[in-house]
């Protein structure tokens, strides 16, 4: 019976440990991008293609589902704003799939 009890434990162990893993990788894209973003509103650039190349190349190096069009940037009066959103599916052993959503909307 203890065996069967420690059996169940470590099984539940490395199932909370997968689940976590396959959920931290989206997370940690959405957080790096949403950094960069705003890392690339406080440049000072006048042109909006400027900024919405540099977050793109960066949604890219992450492996984030956005096109360049997918970026919305407004400048205005040294204000900057990107806003970006996207959708990410955490696949969970092929038994479950998991929609998330994302937004990014920075201003500075």
């Amino acid at each position: 019976m203890r065996s069967l009890k420690a059996f169940v434990c470590i099984l539940l162990l490395i199932a909370s440990v997968y689940t976590g893993y396959k959920f931290t990788i989206p997370y940690y894209r959405y957080f790096s991008l949403k950094a960069e973003a705003k890392a690339v509103a406080r440049l000072n650039y006048n042109d909006a293609e400027r900024y919405r190349t540099l977050v793109y190349e960066e949604a890219r190096s992450l492996e984030i589902p956005i096109k360049p069009s997918d970026i919305y940037v407004s400048v205005s009066d040294r204000r900057v704003r990107i806003a970006t959103a996207w959708s990410d599916e955490v696949d969970l052993a092929g038994y479950y799939k998991v929609p998330l959503d994302f937004e990014i909307d920075v201003e500075e």
